[in-house]
């Protein structure tokens, strides 16, 4: 009887390594830390997505992304935005991911984002701020400010 013969091997051990290599690095650079812990770990067309000050960085990556921030503590403009953004995420699902930012549970997050009136909406592209809209009427002019970033994107 003849001994079966043997198969190098080393070509599927470097593939492998490579796939796992790939696979950290992606959970390093993609997945936010509390992706573990049960938070959203991205954007997603059509949802909101709940941004705090850590996850801000993984919204910003994903084009477009219209970030609001507001607090509704004594800001009735604030509380009028948060309102309706479930509808308005599924409406612009084809152009753009929302993001919602509560200053009152996430302090941090006007800091992070550069925000000094509230409330607004900030449209990222590329993880680079492109337009702003602050006050009493921000939530008014989000379709002229998606309009004019998506006609400038193509």
């Amino acid at each position: 009887m003849s001994k079966p013969e043997k198969t190098d091997k080393s070509l599927l051990w470097v593939g492998g390594g490579i796939a796992l290599l790939l696979g950290l690095l992606y959970l390093i650079t993609d997945v936010p830390m509390d992706a573990f812990k049960g938070g959203a770990s991205k954007p997603v067309p059509g949802a909101v997505y709940e941004l705090t000050a850590d996850n801000l960085a993984v919204a910003r990556r994903h084009s477009p992304v219209l970030v609001a921030l507001y607090t509704t503590t004594g800001n009735v403009a604030g509380s009028r935005m948060s309102r309706g953004l479930s509808a308005f995420a599924s409406r612009v699902k084809d152009r753009a991911i929302v993001a919602l930012g509560n200053l009152d549970d996430e302090p941090e997050l006007a800091k992070r984002a550069g925000v000094e009136n509230l409330p607004v909406w900030v449209v990222y592209r590329d993880g680079v701020e492109v337009s702003r809209a602050t006050g009493d009427n921000a939530d008014l002019s989000v379709d002229r400010l998606l309009n004019a970033e998506s006609a400038s994107s193509h």
